[in-house]
């Protein structure tokens, strides 16, 4: 009897084990964010899963890797897509992006500062699984204005889902700007 069920914890053990393997290697990338890059909706410190295997479109929050250390930022451009910034405005294919999730770091920036808080860019039409990524913190410009396009293959997923502190457990809120220019969310 006793033989029976420790052969029985083993088996399911071992399935625990598999499952959560699995989904770590083939459904979930953690990420842990280290810097105000994103901030006000993902802050220093917080830890988060990205999903691998998403269709990325505008204004997606992602994961990526360049020169094997890890970024977070927000798709601003996709495949085929132009992106400029002129004098504070980000246009995506000649059309005004509005960008509600830079507000309070804009206005925070432009009090101390004169120059831009998104400088100047432009990115003629992104080739075939390129991303242009920027952060929310614009004047954190570890993004695409400094690294340029993002290759698909470079990027580790979507940020889905806050885990870390516990204060902030749940899904990370994304829809508004996306409904606000007009880009459906999934």
């Amino acid at each position: 009897m006793v033989k029976r069920d420790l052969y029985r914890n083993i088996i399911i053990t071992l399935i625990v084990v598999a499952i959560l393997l699995v989904l770590r290697f083939f459904v979930l990338e953690p990420v842990r964010i280290h810097n105000n890059n994103m901030s006000p909706i993902l802050p220093n410190k917080t830890q988060v899963f990205a999903m691998k295997a998403t269709k990325l479109e505008n204004l997606d929050l992602v994961a990526y890797r360049h020169n094997g250390k890890k970024y977070v930022g927000r798709i601003i451009g996709t495949p085929g897509q132009s992106v400029v910034s002129l004098d504070n405005v980000v246009y995506v294919n000649q059309t005004v992006l509005k960008e509600p999730y830079i507000t309070s770091n804009q206005k925070n920036y432009l009090k101390t500062h004169d120059d831009d808080f998104t400088t100047d860019f432009r990115q003629d039409k992104l080739a075939d699984k390129t991303y242009w990524i920027l952060n929310d913190a614009r004047n954190i410009k570890e993004d695409s204005r400094t690294f340029g396009a993002i290759k698909k293959k470079d990027i580790l997923g979507e940020l889905k889902f806050k885990y870390a502190p516990i204060s902030d457990f749940g899904f990370i809120e994304n829809d508004e700007a996306k409904l606000e220019n007009g880009f459906e969310p999934k």
